[in-house]
């Protein structure tokens, strides 16, 4: 498949090492806003809608992850962009992961979050890609709600929470399908040993997607890694805790420039 045009969002400073942020499957790059402000004074960040999401193209699918990956060399490649930085969350993580593997001499430093090597059954990832393409997108909001935030956090943050719910249900459903069809078919558990790139991993102390355990399989299958747990957050660790989720993003960013 041709790679697409991705819809995407440049800021902060112009002259700062590049920082590619990558959202989780059903949000879009108004996910990152908080991370985003907090990386502008020092960094130029690169937000991206992944394929099939928010603002980029959704192809008929299926797709896979590898060419998610290229979505992402292209839009570097047009930004002028040589070596970067990248912090992926759950779908994101898996992109990072891949391009980690496929290309490491253009990354400087890399964040995975609330993510894993692979993702469950490939049989329910293929289930709800069927399920969305007949059914639309409005059945996943509730159960999503539930995976992505502690039960506290949508009365505390009900703006925060009802944002990120709205961007799921905006999904394009083929666009949605077709990247749970990327994650069905994602298992890098046997090559985390190959990656090079300077990694931590930060996982949500609640997260019953990619909770504590898997990132501790990243964490000791990936060189040198090292883990961040946050408590009190749960799939979307960055907006639920995002002073704890911005710090530990900064000071490794910083400590890799």
């Amino acid at each position: 498949m041709t790679n697409v045009a991705l819809h995407h969002r440049v800021e902060g400073n112009a002259h700062g090492p590049p920082v590619l942020l990558a959202p989780s499957l059903g949000t879009t790059l108004g996910m990152w806003d908080e991370l985003a402000a907090a990386l502008w004074e020092r960094y130029r960040v690169v937000r991206i809608d992944t394929r099939g999401h928010g603002g980029s193209p959704a192809p008929k699918g299926p797709y896979t992850v590898d060419e998610l990956v290229g979505d992402v060399l292209t839009l570097t490649e047009r930004l002028g962009i040589d070596r970067f930085a990248m912090v992926g969350l759950s779908l994101g993580g898996a992109i990072a992961q891949t391009l980690a593997l496929r290309a490491p001499e253009r990354l400087t430093a890399m964040v995975l979050a609330c993510t894993g090597p692979s993702f469950g059954d490939p049989a329910n990832w293929w289930q709800r890609a069927a399920e969305v393409r007949a059914a639309g997108m409005s059945g996943l909001v509730e159960p999503s709600k539930q995976r992505w935030f502690t039960p506290d956090f949508p009365r505390q943050r009900p703006d925060r929470s009802n944002q990120l719910l709205k961007q799921l249900a905006h999904t394009s459903p083929e666009g949605y399908a077709s990247c749970c069809e990327a994650l069905a078919q994602f298992d890098v558990s046997g090559r985390l040993g190959e990656i090079t790139t300077p990694t931590r991993v930060i996982v949500g102390a609640d997260d019953e997607v990619s909770p504590p355990s898997v990132g501790r399989t990243l964490r000791d299958g990936i060189p040198n890694a090292d883990l961040v747990v946050i408590d009190e957050a749960s799939h979307i660790a960055n907006v639920a805790q995002p002073g704890t989720f911005n710090t530990a993003v900064l000071q490794h960013l910083d400590n890799h420039p």
